[in-house]
């Protein structure tokens, strides 16, 4: 049998002695956090009023579309053997951009367009500085997180943006009865597959992040590949300013504030590895969802929202706890 994850595929033979079916499932990187999301979806729903509501999980899926679509991209870059932690505040930039475009020029598509050129600009210039810089993408990209928030800050901080309604399309449109948001969202799902099994960027992003001495030595081109997935999520954090914009309506400095832990949440939920060179493009997707059951559940239970950051970081560390004791146990025996 063979279970293709995307930009990494595995074949499994269920029959044979020496492989588990246990060890199997594990084997595909975004197994463990489906079987973790229906299991805490149910339960969840079992003890939480109102949870398995209509209007409750459409309320999750417009959160967890948003995260997706910048987690689709970040994870691209994680699989390089980088990381992106600015994207929470380059989001803001990329919405006070659309906003401010769309308030002058009317409409949504052009104040799209500037949005994703904000988004580029500054997702290449995270690229260059850690590719040909050798600025630790770490480094880099928290230096940037604090700088454009600074500047959302300064430029932005007596402003509250008010949408036209033409200009929430990406965010309230529907399209046959399906929101433009979940339709967004499954385009750029289907173009990141495609890209990821028939473009060979995609398949030396995880050959780069899985063993750059070897992706080296086989003169695969390493800053280029890396260069590419920054501006990929600088474009994604530009489009998915439009869907914040149009699903709120309303904007301020302090907009997306901690929007970059819900996406490296999202991606080492759904099983990319943190260190890069293993996972697929259904990670991101599936630890998207899971971090808006989560969120939405603590919601409805009256948590106060202070323990928001405190459930982030603590689900990161125990994503990355547990890649480390599935490779144990997908090794042992080998």
């Amino acid at each position: 049998m063979s279970l293709d994850a995307g930009s990494e595929t595995r074949t499994v033979d269920f029959a044979a002695d020496d492989v588990p079916q246990w060890r199997s499932i594990l084997s595909w990187p975004a197994a463990p956090s489906i079987i973790f999301l229906v299991v805490a979806t149910l339960g969840v729903g079992m003890v939480t009023d109102g949870f398995l509501t209509i209007a409750n999980l459409r309320s999750i899926l417009e959160q967890a579309v948003l995260i997706s679509i910048v987690a689709l991209a970040v994870n691209q870059v994680i699989l390089s053997g980088e990381i992106d932690v600015s994207t929470g505040s380059l989001l803001a930039v990329c919405a006070f951009v659309f906003g401010n475009t769309a308030n002058v020029v009317g409409g949504a598509w052009l104040p799209l367009l500037a949005a994703l050129a904000a988004g580029g600009t500054v997702g290449l210039l995270n690229g260059f500085l850690s590719t040909y810089g050798r600025v630790p993408s770490i480094i880099t990209t928290l230096g940037m997180l604090f700088i454009l928030r600074g500047a959302v800050l300064l430029g932005g901080g007596a402003q509250v943006l008010n949408m036209a309604p033409e200009s929430r399309i990406f965010g309230q449109g529907m399209i046959a009865g399906i929101p433009v948001t979940i339709l967004i969202a499954a385009c750029l799902f289907l173009v990141m597959e495609i890209v990821s099994r028939h473009i060979i960027w995609a398949r030396n992003a995880i050959a780069i992040g899985g063993n750059e001495s070897a992706a080296r030595t086989l003169g695969l081109p390493i800053r280029k590949t890396r260069l590419i997935a920054f501006v990929l999520s600088g474009l994604c954090c530009g489009l998915a300013a439009a869907v914040f914009l149009g699903q709120i309506g309303q904007l301020q400095a302090t907009a997306a504030t901690g929007f970059e832990l819900k996406v490296i949440a999202a991606v080492v939920l759904g099983g990319t590895s943190i260190r890069g060179g293993k996972g697929s493009n259904v990670s991101p997707v599936v630890g998207a969802v899971l971090v808006g059951v989560i969120l939405n559940a603590m919601t409805l239970n009256r948590v106060p929202g202070t323990y928001e950051l405190l459930v982030l970081g603590s689900l990161i560390l125990g994503a990355v706890s547990f890649e480390g004791v599935r490779q144990k146990l997908l090794t042992r025996g080998h």
